[in-house]
């Protein structure tokens, strides 16, 4: 049994830990999250023949940036929405459905990374 649910935790999204790869980002004083980019030559171009200079950051919002600030390379999606659930005071499914997105979202752009939480012995987890 215990194998069978093991297997099935290997698909289950929520229990992957993130872990930031993108490292230029810097927090405002209000705490949100700015992530720097590199700007591209041809950016830097066309900006030099408008008189303006290009700019490549993207602010995040103030969930997506405790979400942000939050991942800490020990922690899964599902803690993280439990944060989240209780800062925003909703459940934590409703907080689930919205980190969701997000990660894949940050994944998908490469700013981040997953890994599988390592199982503990059903021994370990009576102790708990």
């Amino acid at each position: 049994m215990s194998q069978l649910c093991h297997a099935q935790d290997k698909y289950n999204f929520v229990l992957y830990i993130p872990e930031i790869i993108h490292w230029k980002f810097r927090v405002t004083d209000a705490g949100g999250v700015i992530l720097d980019f590199k700007i591209n030559p041809v950016k830097k171009l066309l900006g030099r023949l408008v008189n303006r200079e290009p700019v490549a950051n993207l602010e995040l919002d103030e969930l997506s940036s405790s979400a942000w600030l939050s991942m800490d390379g020990r922690r899964s999606i599902l803690d993280i929405a439990r944060l989240q659930s209780k800062k925003t005071g909703d459940d934590i499914d409703e907080a689930a459905r919205r980190i969701v997105p997000f990660m894949r979202y940050i994944a998908n752009r490469g700013w981040i990374k997953f890994k599988l939480a390592e199982r503990k012995p059903a021994s370990l987890l009576a102790l708990n």
